[in-house]
């Protein structure tokens, strides 16, 4: 069987990987333009993996090979697609073990060219891990701060429509980084899948610089890697002021139409760092949904206070100024000619 590392694949051209493992395993861990063919479906596994445990191996292998001689012809079928179009398939699955391995002698034999993926999913995971730092000494990060609800986010994804090199670090955790913050949101946060696609973006940066927002070590669930946050820490830093009506207008796009409850629970998430007073008066704007009137509170009472403790931390290089995402958006577009990093 013939075997190939993740980096001797990057040399390679003409060729499709296969994801060999359960659709769920795929959606929460990828590998990037990957094509899942599962061998076994997600419940088809966890049966399996009951049996060996709860029974025996030999039953576990057994009823392993009967889920998949049921959907031999599917997969033949997708396989012989995929062969159509690439001229080569790399079949992989969690460590390079069974799974993989017999995906890829079951159509050597019948005369396909494919390879098995060495380690699997985990040296992919591997690479990439040791990867990110290697990668990321070749830029120099440009930071933009704001108290919350000035729309750092807003400027930051119109510079990236434009070509700009921004790297969306709470696009890729799946959270928009402060209680609230999971809103809205309809992925559930992934370690891994954040990995990857910073590792995916660092990849594909041709410039040398980075565009990025102010963020915590922590975003959700997510622990942004030891080099990237370090070098958030000593790019160069923007302080970004708007008007306050412009903060409310934004809250109002990312927030108001979440539902009651959720907004309810983040209301009481954050109770234990404010007073019961002011909890309350919260409950009560939300309860008469007078949405406009709870930001402007939140802002004032909780958000503002909180985010001056990181503000006091940097020296920033410059200050921009707005009244709308568009002004702000000239506005660093204008600090990186005075630099000329364009």
């Amino acid at each position: 069987m013939n075997t190939i590392t993740y980096r001797e694949l990057l040399e390679m051209d003409n060729y499709v990987l296969v994801d060999v493992r359960t659709p769920k395993e795929f959606e929460s861990e990828p590998i990037p333009n990957a094509v899942n063919i599962p061998v076994l479906l997600d419940e088809e596994r966890a049966a399996v993996g009951t049996a060996y445990v709860q029974q025996s191996k030999e039953l576990a292998k057994e009823l392993g090979i009967n889920f998949i001689s049921k959907r031999l012809p599917e997969i033949f079928k997708q396989v012989q697609e995929l062969s159509s179009k690439n001229r080569r398939i790399v079949f992989f699955c969690a460590r390079g073990g069974m799974r993989s391995g017999t995906m890829c002698s079951l159509f050597q034999a019948l005369g396909y060219k494919c390879m098995k993926l060495e380690g699997g999913y985990k040296a992919y995971r591997e690479f990439v891990y040791k990867s990110i730092p290697v990668l990321n000494e070749k830029f120099k990060y440009v930071i933009i701060h704001g108290r919350t609800g000035i729309g750092k986010t807003k400027i930051l994804a119109k510079l990236q429509e434009m070509g700009y090199p921004v790297l969306n670090l709470e696009k890729i955790a799946d959270h928009k980084g402060s209680h609230f913050g999971a809103l809205g949101e309809k992925r559930k946060q992934s370690q891994k899948r954040f990995e990857t696609e910073l590792y995916e973006f660092l990849v594909s940066n041709k410039e040398g610089y980075i565009l990025a927002e102010s963020e915590s070590k922590r975003i959700g669930n997510i622990y942004i890697p030891d080099s990237v946050y370090d070098s958030l820490v000593s790019g160069y830093h923007l302080i970004a002021e708007t008007t306050p009506e412009h903060r409310i207008e934004i809250l109002m796009e990312d927030y108001a139409d979440a539902p009651e409850e959720a907004l309810r629970e983040c209301i009481m998430k954050i109770s234990r760092y404010t007073s019961k007073k002011n909890t309350e008066n919260y409950l009560e704007l939300l309860e008469n949904k007078k949405l406009p009137e709870l930001a402007a509170e939140l802002i004032k009472e909780y958000y503002d206070p909180l985010y001056q403790k990181s503000i006091d931390k940097y020296q920033f290089n410059h200050k921009i100024q707005y009244a709308t995402t568009d002004e702000g958006v000239e506005k660093v577009i204008e600090f990186l000619r005075e630099k000329e990093f364009i």
